[in-house]
């Protein structure tokens, strides 16, 4: 957070190139006491660093409202930073929180108002709200979570989760996420469920290993990361025999290398259940990530890595014009993460920090041009992270990469990522959607990224033109994303936030040959 907060001083819409001293006044200006020295202490991580400073960098660097506070946030509810549990709830607001509650049914909440309403409501022990306003309440911050993604999903995530601490909404919360998560027709669950992994209660834990025997695969799947998560907080026992079980079926399932998520449960298993788990795999690749996992907590080599974290941040250093004579260490740092870490929470946490930096739109650039790449491993990992990044790119640069990928794993990958745009899709990204939805030819991962990723921009017309020419599961799927309805995008994060830059020449987006 220190080096979020100078990146963001340095760097900033408004603070680019501003001197420290002329930083003070309007920080002094928002109540702020600072001078130079205490901003040293601040960015170099040696003095508490508050939510009131984080919001006041934000407001003088010209960002939205929770923009670095949201990732505050989850920092220190993940145990990474100081912080003082002991706060004094605001001031209550009662004119504000009616005039948020009445624009809930509608959808209008922003994801900042989401997190004052949270702290509101979970500052007291007694607050009264009728069951109808609880449970409705409930309904559309659930829904609203399946329906966003980069920072607006975190700041709702964030939300729930200060809720799900809250005595007399957590069981409507509950209840809520329970219908959402086993609705069969539900077509997106890990972000529902991702929430579960917050709660120690036993009734969690109990759902989340019957889910991991469920027979449906897209219910197993999202369970393992949430399973994952949970062993990661010790809300859930890693020498459970159910885990053992599904790690074991997932890796035979695989025949070949394993996906990240079952890299990710695997990691995290006692060391006998590992040890058996590792002597029943027979295909030589599986064993060799399983131990590169478990060992050193990432999905590819080491040194593998580092090259690309370093490609990756020099080039965005360069994009971003950072004039220092000496690289930035945590900016690379960060990017190994986000790519890298076998861990999914470390991944997207890792991901949430750079997403809200200066260099957001830098690292994203530099990765989605990596996509390209002859390897399909390490496309892949570009993609996971440009599709976490995806509110800092553009819908034609996304699309231009859908047009030309051909590898079928990546073109799943490049279609979900167009479902988190937050401009509008460039018509011959909409026609190449279409095209995917109805060809016989795409996987039918493919075709279902494609519809949801229609759906989520809102094209329900075009999703009725073609719903005749689907495969019936997919057509199934575009029904449920026609009811759904789009993204959720907050309109202070409208448009990917771009740091003002000399103006740069067209760049070939083939993936130099880094290595």
């Amino acid at each position: 957070m220190a080096w979020l907060l100078a990146t963001t001083r340095m760097l900033g819409p408004n603070t680019r190139g501003l001197p420290r001293a002329d930083f003070v006044a309007p920080m002094r200006e928002l109540g702020i006491r600072i001078d130079s020295s205490r901003i040293s202490r601040w960015e170099s991580g040696l003095e508490y660093l508050s939510p009131r400073l984080v919001a006041a960098y934000e407001q003088v660097a010209g960002l939205p409202p929770e923009h670095l506070g949201v990732v505050r946030r989850a920092v220190a509810r993940d145990g990474q930073l100081m912080d003082r549990h002991a706060k004094k709830p605001e001031p209550p607001d009662p004119v504000r929180i009616d005039e948020i509650l009445d624009r809930v049914d509608a959808g209008e909440v922003h994801g900042h108002e989401w997190l004052w309403l949270a702290d509101q409501l979970h500052a007291y022990d007694n607050v009264y709200l009728p069951r109808r306003t609880w449970e409705s309440l409930a309904t559309h911050l659930v829904d609203e979570l399946a329906r966003a993604a980069t920072t607006p999903y975190l700041a709702r995530y964030e939300a729930t989760v200060t809720l799900l601490n809250a005595r007399q909404a957590q069981p409507h919360l509950t209840k809520s996420v329970g219908r959402f998560v086993l609705d069969p027709d539900a077509a997106v669950i890990t972000p529902v469920l991702a929430v579960l992994s917050e709660m120690s209660d036993p009734a969690a834990c109990d759902l989340v290993l019957r889910l991991l025997q469920s027979p449906s695969g897209k219910l197993r799947n999202s369970a393992a990361i949430v399973a994952a998560a949970m062993i990661g907080r010790e809300h859930l026992d890693p020498d459970d025999h159910v885990i053992e079980v599904h790690v074991g079926h997932e890796l035979k399932a695989a025949a070949g290398v394993p996906s990240s998520v079952t890299l990710d449960l695997a990691s995290r298993l006692t060391d006998a259940r590992f040890e058996r788990v590792l002597h029943a795999t027979t295909d030589e690749a599986a064993r060799a990530a399983l131990r590169q996992a478990r060992a050193n907590h990432e999905l590819i080599d080491p040194e593998e890595a580092r090259t690309l974290a370093d490609h990756i941040g020099m080039h965005a250093e360069l994009l971003s014009s950072r004039k220092s004579p000496d690289p930035d260490q945590m900016l690379r740092r960060l990017v190994r993460e986000a790519l890298c870490h076998v861990h999914r929470r470390r991944r997207h946490l890792a991901a949430a920090m750079l997403l809200a930096s200066p260099y957001a739109h830098s690292v994203a650039e530099v990765a989605l041009g990596l996509t390209a790449h002859d390897d399909e491993r390490l496309a892949n990992l570009c993609w996971s992270l440009v599709g976490r990044m995806a509110s800092a790119l553009s819908a034609h640069a996304l699309a231009e990469q859908l047009l030309t990928e051909r590898r079928p794993r990546l073109r799943t990958r490049a279609a979900s990522t167009l479902m988190w745009v937050t401009d509008t899709l460039p018509e011959d990204a909409v026609e190449v959607l279409a095209r995917a939805a109805v060809d016989t030819s795409e996987t039918q991962q493919t075709a279902s990224a494609a519809v949801l990723a229609l759906g989520l921009a809102g094209r329900t017309d075009r999703l009725a033109d073609i719903a005749d020419a689907m495969p019936r599961q997919v057509g199934a799927l575009a029904q449920w994303a026609i009811e759904r309805g789009p993204a959720v995008k907050d309109q202070n994060h409208a448009g990917p936030l771009v740091t003002p830059t000399e103006p740069q020449p067209n760049r070939d987006r083939t993936a130099p040959d880094w290595r």
